[in-house]
Parts: C-alpha cells; structure tokens; sequence
C-alpha cells in the first residue's frame, strides 16, 4: 500500500489564518457565507498537505468525514483480486468527496491516493451536520452539488447503456473541449470519465488521430475537427 497509508500520516498545514480564511471562502459551498461566517467555521476545519504518492484514505478508515480538495489531484480506487488498480475517479479542485451517505458517495473498499501535491480540508461528520443546521446555505449549495453529481452519474449510465465505446470517447472529448480545443488530461483521465479501459481508450484516440479529428501529445489531446466529431456522436 505504500509507506503513507492514512490521513493521519499526511501534514498538518500551518497557514496563516488569513490565508486559510480565503482559501475557505472560495470553497463553492462556503460562497453565500459571510467573512464573520467563515471564520466561526475556520476552527472546524483541518487542512492536510499531502505529497504525491500519498494514500490518506483506504477501506480499514472507519470514520466519515468530508475531504474537500483545495489544490492538487487525487485518485479514487479500488484492488482487483488479481492485485491490480482500478481507477474509479479522478478528483480535481474544488470537488469534495469522502466515506459520507450526505455526499451521494461512497469510500467502502476504496482508497484514495494524492497523485500530485495536494491541499485538502477535512470536515468530521459531526461538524458537517451542525454545518447544516445552523448555515442554511451550506445546506443548500452542498443540496446543489449532490444533485449535479447524480445528474453526471445518470448521465454517465446512460451513455454507457444506449452507446458504443468510440461514441462515448468522442462526446466526452466534445464536451470537454466546450471552452478550449486543448484538453490537459492523460488517457487514464479520459477512461475514467467515460468509464472504459485506459487500453480501450488509447486505441480509439488513435484512431480518431489517423483520421485527422485530434492530435495526441503527452498529457494532452488537442481537437482538429471539432464539427467531425460532433457527426460522430450523433448529437
């Protein structure tokens, strides 16, 4: 597993309350709180730095907490009989997650592994729920984002029920490249959204490559024909 195997292995950040202050307060569901709000809560979270390569959550964790990514990158994932990793997700800033039934997910059996230098703020259940009582807001953004995440989850069904693996490659990279025609993100990371095999994936990308719809370079795709693509997922 790793020497790090646990949260409690990672350090404890020592920020300047004004600096752990403002990284709170860019959190989405901490937005409608005032400045005098987000200091009440200030002492009930803890910021944890984790180094890449750090396992700070595994299935023998029994406590529920509330991890909220503030910087860096992790990966969920879960152990094969066979021994092997399989990537479950692949977690950005500004996303939370942990072992809790209000975040619509859950850790059992799962691992989670900082695969770049992380800053992550850490909620007990306890805190979350006297959170939600007393801060309706909290409430209702925390309400919003479990709602736009089994939005995703039922999204993410129905494109693996009703569509082909290249179809979902290609709706994947044509939403993903709403805003830019270059995508930052490894062939792992595109698996994982579309929740195909890494191997499966590379192939299709090559093969999107020999036909001139994208360019593949390491950690990026860039989109040549976005308008042949959207042909190809038939939306």
């Amino acid at each position: 597993m790793g020497k790090n195997d646990s949260l409690q292995s990672g350090t404890s950040s020592t920020l300047e309350p004004s600096l752990k202050l403002n990284l709170l307060s860019k959190l989405d569901i901490f937005r409608d709180l005032s400045d005098d709000e987000i200091e009440e809560i200030e002492g009930m979270v803890r910021m944890v730095t984790c180094k890449k390569g750090h396992v700070f959550f595994h299935p023998d964790d029994k406590a529920e907490v509330l991890f909220m990514l503030k910087k860096g990158k992790v990966q969920v994932y879960t152990i094969s009989p066979e021994g092997k990793r399989l990537i479950v997700e692949t977690i950005g800033p500004g996303t939370f997650f942990g072992e809790m039934s209000l975040t619509a997910q859950s850790m059992h059996e799962l691992f989670a592994e900082s695969v770049e230098d992380s800053l992550i703020c850490v909620l007990s259940r306890s805190d979350i729920e006297m959170l939600l009582l007393q801060k309706p807001q909290v409430a209702i953004r925390l309400l919003d984002a479990v709602s736009q995440r089994l939005q995703e989850t039922r999204f993410k069904f129905e494109e693996t029920a009703l569509h082909n693996a290249t179809v979902r490659v290609c709706r994947a990279l044509f939403r993903l490249s709403h805003e830019t025609s270059c995508l930052k993100m490894t062939h792992q990371e595109l698996a994982d959204s579309t929740g195909l095999f890494r191997e499966t994936v590379t192939n299709i990308l090559d093969e999107l490559q020999s036909r001139g719809l994208v360019e593949l370079s390491r950690k990026k795709i860039v989109i040549l024909d976005r308008s042949e693509l959207q042909r190809v997922t038939g939306i």
